[in-house]
């Protein structure tokens, strides 16, 4: 009886046993790829000379430490789903520029800190790319990892162009920052108010135009895959 229910309800929602297969697939490479993006921005922050992130235990490879039990877990579930926007994000590193070596400028600092984890994702997508190469030249490729793989792929680098959006509270508000000069200050300012609500925005009501922006990144992948021949 429980799994007729199960079954039924699955049914009234338009959800098929493949499609709970999709879900379970895309939230675990969620979960390790932003684990992986939080542990290089704690990596980079420690080597700058901040004992905050290792102090409160971010500076591990453990998805416990790094997750969001919403941003993480619950939100992409429901957006895979019900075919929402697929959204996700885990629990910011914490760090004090304060602490880090004088030898780079604190804005200087978290720019690296924050550059690292979209650098992270990157060499995740690279390294992804290269299992899948080795895989089909050693002939033990199968369909099914394949695919597993090529949606790990694809979410690093969703992640690492969506974090390298110039927009506070994103990696790439705290690039552009360090980019700035003095005298376009104000720029970086309007950014760090209304940049969470713009994002927002372009998620949720302006997709296409979050899709265009973020384009090239796409096209360089299959270009890049054209060429490995996968």
């Amino acid at each position: 009886m429980e799994r007729f229910t199960q079954a039924s309800v699955l049914a009234l929602v338009g959800i098929s046993a493949a499609d709970l297969r999709q879900v379970a697939i895309y939230v675990v490479c969620l979960v390790i790829a932003i684990s992986i993006h939080e542990f290089a921005h704690a990596f980079t922050a420690d080597r700058l000379g901040d004992p905050t992130p290792s102090r409160e235990g971010r500076l591990t490879l453990n998805p416990m430490s790094h997750a969001d039990p919403i941003g993480t877990l619950a939100l992409p579930v429901m957006a895979a789903l019900f075919r929402l926007p697929l959204l996700g994000w885990g629990r910011p590193v914490p760090t004090q520029p304060s602490f880090y070596t004088r030898k780079i400028s604190m804005r200087g600092g978290l720019a690296l800190v924050a550059f690292a984890g979209p650098l992270s994702n990157f060499l995740q997508a690279i390294l992804t790319l290269g299992v899948l190469k080795l895989l089909r030249v050693a002939g033990v490729s199968s369909p099914g990892l394949d695919g597993i793989l090529a949606v790990f792929f694809q979410l690093n680098l969703v992640l690492m162009a969506f974090n390298l959006l110039p927009l506070h509270p994103l990696d790439g508000g705290k690039i552009l920052s360090w980019l700035l000069p003095p005298k376009l200050s104000y720029i970086d300012a309007f950014f760090e108010r209304w940049g969470g609500l713009i994002l927002l925005i372009l998620v949720v009501a302006l997709p296409e135009v979050l899709h265009l922006m973020l384009s090239p990144i796409f096209k360089a992948a299959t270009w890049l895959i054209g060429l490995l021949g996968l």
